[in-house]
């Protein structure tokens, strides 16, 4: 049996075989022990998964350069034409359902646009264009009031979803990179972030073109499928994909790139084991290191490989 692992946004510029092991090293920090233990390093069993095959295709650098991201992550300016206009759509629904989500009104959102209209012009800033408009750019701000890294993450996620869900072309790249991992035998997989949206996509796939290929479980850590935004791009249906075998899916009720939301009916199928009494630890509670050392995802991993 094969451990596929299936990373997400913001991975540019990064070793695969290093973010692997990382990866490897996570989810055996997080057998036989808590999530704090595991963390830490002084518990869980290292060297667990030395004789099994781990597979993680690397797709962050080919999205990274297909989204048209800066440095950094950041979404660049476009010139107004119907591409941009359909980001700056995206980008806006998505950070709205993300404040709405947070109870942001949008009496806040107004004020904080009037706030950097007011600061801008007293600087004399020129308008920024499309797709981080003044509107784009107080979700962001009111956001970030929140948690300083939460504004710039949301842009990220959705400027990189919005790439693989949207620009032609993207989504073929990207599957091409992950689908062989998937196309091979019998696997668990393992997903966090924007990896959870490509995966399901492609099972969805594979269950529609009759591919034997199972996954006797299948994680989802973090993921972005609760936002309708996403949900409206991928289209129906999601029905757990007849491949897999059981569902977990690991939400920290502060990452809010899941919005504290389950895969729950009735979009997703009751059978999903969904868990949302976890605590992230660290600042960042979209991080992967603490989704991996979770004791019930490390261990449901382990069970499922026959460990």
């Amino acid at each position: 049996m094969r451990l596929v692992l299936v990373h997400g946004i913001n991975q540019q510029g990064k070793d695969p075989e290093s973010l692997r092991r990382t990866w490897i090293e996570d989810l055996e920090r997080g057998l036989d022990g808590g999530r704090d233990g595991g963390l830490d390093g002084d518990r869980g069993r290292p060297g667990a998964l030395a004789d099994v095959e781990v597979v993680m295709p690397f797709y962050g650098d080919l999205l990274f350069e297909r989204s048209n991201a800066k440095a950094g992550g950041a979404i660049p300016q476009g010139d107004g034409g119907a591409d941009d206009q359909a980001l700056a759509a995206f980008l806006a629904e998505g950070l709205k359902e993300q404040a709405d989500a947070e109870q942001i009104s949008a009496a806040a959102i107004r004020n904080e646009q009037e706030r950097l209209a007011a600061e801008a012009a007293t600087l004399e800033v020129v308008e920024q264009g499309f797709p981080m408009s003044r509107h784009i750019n107080a979700i962001v701000s009111v956001l970030e009031k929140i948690s300083p890294a939460r504004g710039d993450l949301a842009v990220r996620l959705l400027g990189q979803a919005h790439a693989y869900l949207k620009k032609p072309g993207v989504a073929q790249a990207v599957d091409a990179l992950v689908r062989p991992a998937l196309a091979d035998g019998p696997a668990v997989l393992v997903t966090h972030s924007l990896g959870t949206v490509v995966t399901f996509k492609l099972l969805r796939e594979l269950a529609q073109a009759g591919s034997p290929v199972q996954v006797p479980l299948y994680v989802t850590l973090g993921t972005p499928l609760t936002l309708s935004t996403v949900q409206r791009a991928l289209g129906p249906s999601f029905a757990t994909p007849d491949q897999v075998g059981s569902w977990i899916n690991l939400r920290d009720p502060d990452d809010f790139i899941s919005l504290n939301r389950d895969l729950s009916p009735p979009r997703f199928s009751a059978a999903i084991e969904n868990i949302g009494d976890f605590e992230n630890p660290g600042d960042d509670a979209h991080a992967i290191p603490g989704y991996l050392t979770h004791p019930r995802v490390a261990q449901a991993v382990a069970d499922a490989l026959g460990l």
